[in-house]
């Protein structure tokens, strides 16, 4: 058999590996709802969403823009978007929880999108059921692509008949 036949399975075991490593080195920060651990789990969205959007980038090439706003050092480091052909935008906030007696932060994410049929929702992962991962990342900018390329599709589609 060639080697080559194998090599599907071993990304999968590295990509569950790299996911579980990722998992525990989250695992303070991600539970915590103080002000510096959620600064550094935006730090850690910011990284891993530009390198998702260069993922983006190689697979479009020029003929779809993809930009990462910086984010500023220390503490002024507060949100980031991450922008599609300038109309579709993920927007990831530090923001304090106003409904509790302590203080509370956590990260906030609005998924912006332009077109026809444009929209701004609350993104992010379920409090209920799931904390931050590359993951999660990687779904929101895939949902944000599709919205893009849904939007190019109905732009490139002829109108029907009506009364026929």
């Amino acid at each position: 058999m060639p080697a080559l036949t194998f090599e599907p399975f071993r990304r999968r075991v590295e990509q569950l590996r790299t996911a579980w490593a990722e998992r525990r080195a989250l695992r303070g920060i991600a539970g915590a709802h103080d002000r510096a651990s959620q600064l550094e789990l935006l730090r850690t969205l910011h990284a891993w969403a530009s390198e998702a959007a260069a993922e983006i980038h190689a697979v479009y090439g020029p003929s779809l823009a993809v930009q990462v706003s910086p984010l500023p050092a220390g503490d002024e480091a507060t949100a980031f978007t991450v922008n599609l052909a300038r109309d579709y935008t993920l927007a990831f906030a530090l923001v304090e929880r106003s409904r509790t007696p302590a203080e509370r932060w956590h990260i906030a994410v609005t998924m912006t999108t332009g077109g026809p049929r444009g929209a701004s929702v609350a993104a992010g992962p379920e409090r209920r059921n799931g904390q931050w991962s590359r993951a999660r990342v990687e779904d929101l900018l895939l949902s944000l692509l599709g919205a893009y390329e849904r939007d190019r599709s109905s732009d490139a589609e002829p109108p029907t008949r009506r009364g026929r």
